[in-house]
């Protein structure tokens, strides 16, 4: 399916009510989202938790909890609250660019919420802020679980595929770094079409979006997109990753 995709396929909604891509998020989103993961991570790191040895679900589980139960109720990161986001789901099932698979999960996922007056013109399910998390360490490689399995899903339309950016979330152990090893892994020709790279990771100049003493400086890469959008939208135009990188140690 692609072009011919029956109208209302994804929410019932006639196809010229919605517009592709979606606005875009802005900025501000995405540094208050990082700053409240950021946040999320100190507190874990506060708890008698092994992080150093927990698994990828261990420590999604254990960062949605903490990121829903707590800072979303408290307000304690300015911004990051109930006015201003719904609940932050972990591995809500959304279907693909094209309707054909109804069971991708994306790991967390970040729905702001809008004023109801002015409607938007947009897929509601697929309006959102998907965030992607992978282990980078000695045994997950940066090319491998985090490009290969993780990276790749916003490039072929598995995950926000209606939607201008995303972010990748690191669990960064053994020392690993953007620049000496996912800049190098994303380097090679093959990893450059598979991810269609336009801009490799590049730290962001915000001074908001700076290193802390355990997290690297928000870095931005972005990619073109090889997928018709639904109902003869068009193609999908190319997409802007964010890439958190929190010491998970």
């Amino acid at each position: 399916m692609s072009g011919d995709t029956p109208v209302g396929f994804f929410t019932g909604r006639s196809s010229e009510n919605y517009d592709l891509p979606h606005p875009k998020l802005g900025f501000p989103v995405i540094l208050l989202v990082r700053k409240a993961l950021l946040h999320a991570f100190d507190l874990l790191r506060a708890q008698t938790l092994n992080l150093a040895d927990a698994k990828e679900d261990e420590v999604t589980a254990w960062i949605r909890s903490i990121i829903e139960n707590d800072l979303r109720q408290s307000g304690s990161v300015a911004g990051f609250n109930t006015r201003f986001f719904d609940a932050v789901t972990r591995q809500g099932q959304v279907a693909n660019f094209d309707g054909t698979r109804h069971s991708k999960s994306p790991d967390l996922c970040f729905k702001l919420r809008h004023d109801d007056r002015e409607p938007r013109r947009v897929l509601s399910e697929f309006d959102a802020l998907f965030v992607e998390c992978k282990p980078v360490d000695a045994a997950h490689p940066a090319g491998g679980k985090y490009c290969d399995d993780g990276l790749i899903r916003f490039v072929r339309g598995d995950y926000s595929w209606a939607m201008q950016e995303a972010m990748m979330l690191a669990y960064v152990r053994d020392g690993r770094s953007i620049a000496e090893h996912l800049v190098p892994a994303m380097s090679g020709s093959e990893r450059k079409t598979s991810l269609k790279t336009i801009q490799m990771p590049e730290p962001s100049l915000s001074p908001f979006a700076c290193a802390t003493s355990a997290a690297e400086a928000l870095h931005v890469s972005k990619h073109r997109r090889g997928f018709p959008w639904p109902e003869a939208k068009g193609e999908a135009t190319e997409i802007t990753i964010y890439h958190v990188w929190p010491a998970c140690c």
